[in-house]
């Protein structure tokens, strides 16, 4: 009996259109079976991963690693582990915030956390692990960049297929604009998925027809999407493996893609089902067209950031939604898709091309989920960069293999990935700690309120601050710890001197800097950073407060007296306010008005009783009207 026509799987034989192993082919072409040449190439890439961002296992924890990190109570045992794929809670500490589901991350975390053996998770080992599956990365990309480049039309000799194949590698593994995931220990979740999505392509570019290869490809897709979503769409890529590089017809590929479908669909609905919704939020222009639109103006800076040339950044809520119909910005991105699916469709109807087609399809499809098709909470980010960044170093390798002289392009390739890895290496110190990440930061253009106001809480969080002010979000946001100076008052000076020229219309920084002026008798100073708060801020009722007080310790009472006027009429309960309204009456003999206030303060702190002892006191001077006590109440 002869075998059916397009069996699902088979040796390579019955498929009879599948070609020997390319990959195997360019690896062992002319070489002994475990030599130097097939492994140099893997150290090489190891070495250049570890020089350009070894130093990140020196950096601290920062940002978004708190809640996925730092105070996940999931990770602090292998016992959660089943929680973590049945349980939002156990993706984020803050998961009315954070609604996303990437159980293969945190499960890794807890591995590292056991491994760490200390109550805290201990920075290195995360850094650690990032800059271990990045080089895992960039080495799959190695491998399959051989059985591209040595494939079909596109087949260059070994040596060169060998050479575009590390450069591709190289270029991944020192891009700038990875440093964003690499250096960030929350971003694992991409860099795993990048890997096991690799994992998947290579497998099925090994593929000889068997059902063995073909559920290997599918293992690995499904580790790549419970890392990530952002790896559904390599089902389509999966699909172009099949029928552009494996030769199989449009019917049979169309097939063996259910496969990848049926598993990204489970995925989906777990997904759904853990995390209770689909999209991360609503539209967030408002409407879902006005959304996409608003997106679209992501693609120059998204063009610019792949030739890898500065600024990066960490935060692009610079870019406001609502643009109108006549944006430059959106139609030139739009220009800018219309070019990727125009170059697209010509390489992949030119056989000559193809393999730079496959890799500007996979450029396109993996940029889908981050195009707020399925609504997100941003409209761009470097880190969505990471994935999609293969299929354009595909498209440029596979024009490499086509350029006559290898020795000056794979030269001139060499310098611009030599001048990108410099690039990454400056770049990646900005992430060794908050501080460092959010002030400098800050000071790019466009400056965004989030990353200042971030920036500010790094520097209330320094020790010698910390000493002296403590930010409490759920009253008042700034308070003094002890009455007096700090043991080292200059340090604090000059961070808070050097934070208000840095943020001079923040107010907890001109508010800080202002209380220890007050206290070390500099009045001359410290008014006017309190007047410019109550000008920054006019209907806080707190600062005019710290105002009345600054100006009665500076006996400049009538000032004092039109200070707490406001904030009274601004907020008739201000504790605040009315101690310091007390001790101004006081100073000034003006006995029924300091009565009313210590009465008014009575009733909002019953369990002071300070204060029926100054009512006394009070009442006494009614009474006899002698000169008022050397040290007035504060």
């Amino acid at each position: 009996m002869s075998p059916p026509a397009n069996p699902p799987f088979g040796d390579a034989a019955s498929t009879g259109s599948l070609e020997p192993d390319p990959l195997e082919l360019a690896l062992h072409a002319n070489d002994p079976p475990h030599g130097w040449r097939r492994w140099w190439p893997y150290l090489l890439i190891g070495a250049a991963t570890l020089l350009v961002w070894g130093q990140t296992l020196s950096f601290d924890f920062v940002w978004d690693d708190r809640q996925f990190i730092q105070e996940l109570s999931s990770i602090r045992s292998l016992r959660n582990a089943p929680a973590m794929f049945t349980s939002l809670a156990a993706q984020s500490s803050l998961p009315e915030g954070f609604t996303l589901f990437r159980p293969l991350r945190t499960l890794q975390y807890a591995v590292l956390y056991l491994l760490g053996g200390k109550p805290a998770p201990q920075p290195w080992l995360f850094h650690l692990a990032n800059v271990l599956w990045h080089g895992g990365a960039a080495m799959l990309l190695y491998t399959v960049g051989l059985g591209l480049f040595g494939r079909g039309p596109c087949r260059a000799g070994p040596l060169r297929t060998q050479v575009v194949a590390l450069l591709t590698a190289l270029a991944f593994a020192v891009h700038p604009v990875v440093s964003e995931v690499v250096c960030w220990a929350k971003s694992l979740d991409d860099i795993m998925a990048t890997v096991f999505t690799l994992a998947a392509t290579r497998a099925l570019l090994r593929w000889r027809g068997d059902r063995r290869g073909y559920l290997a490809a599918l293992g690995w897709f499904l580790l790549a999407v419970y890392s990530k979503e952002s790896a559904v769409p390599f089902v389509a890529v999966a699909f172009v493996i099949f029928h552009k590089l494996q030769r199989v017809s449009w019917q049979r590929s169309s097939r063996l893609t259910l496969g990848f479908a049926a598993a990204a669909l489970v995925f989906l609905v777990h997904r759904h089902w853990v995390i209770g919704r689909t999209s991360q939020t609503a539209p967030i222009s408002g409407s879902y067209g006005q959304t996409l639109w608003d997106t679209l103006a992501a693609g120059p800076e998204y063009l610019r950031l792949l030739g890898g040339m500065p600024p990066f950044r960490i935060d692009y809520s610079f870019m406001h939604g609502h643009l109108p119909g006549s944006a430059w910005v959106a139609w030139a991105g739009l220009a800018l898709l219309g070019l990727l699916l125009g170059l697209t469709v010509w390489t992949w109807r030119r056989p000559a091309s193809g393999v730079a087609g496959f890799g500007l399809a996979w450029f396109g499809l993996f940029l889908l989920p981050v195009a707020n098709l399925v609504p997100m909470m941003q409209y761009m980010a470097e880190r969505f960069l990471y994935l999609p960044l293969i299929g354009l170093l595909i498209a440029l390798g596979a024009l490499l293999c086509h350029l006559p002289r290898l020795r000056l392009s794979a030269t001139v390739y060499a310098l611009v990935v030599l001048t990108w890895a410099g690039l990454a290496s400056a770049r990646s110190w900005i992430w060794k700690d908050e501080l460092t990440l959010f002030v400098q930061s800050s000071l790019q253009r466009p400056r965004t309120p989030r990353v200042e106001q971030n920036a500010v809480a790094a520097i209330f969080n320094l020790p010698q601050v910390r000493a002296v002010f403590e930010r409490d979000p759920a009253g008042r946001k700034l308070r003094t710890v002890g009455p007096g100076l700090p043991a080292r008052p200059e340090a604090v000076f000059n961070t808070l001197a050097e934070a208000h020229r840095l943020f001079p219309d923040d107010e907890d920084v001109a508010t800080a800097l202002a209380i220890l002026e007050a206290k070390a008798g500099r009045f001359d100073r410290a008014i006017p950073l309190f007047e410019a708060v109550t000008r920054q801020a006019p209907a806080n009722a707190i600062y005019w407060a710290d105002l009345g007080q600054a100006c009665l310790d500076a006996h400049r009472f009538g000032q004092a007296q039109a200070a707490l006027d406001r904030a009274l009429a601004l907020d008739a309960e201000n504790v605040q306010a009315w101690r310091t309204e007390s001790s101004l009456c006081w100073q000034r003999r003006d006995y029924r008005a300091a009565l009313r206030a210590f009465e008014k303060l009575r009733r909002l702190e019953p369990g002071n009783r300070d204060y029926e002892y100054w009512i006394r006191r009070v009442q006494e001077q009614l009474s006899s009207n002698p000169a008022p006590p050397s040290r007035p109440p504060r």
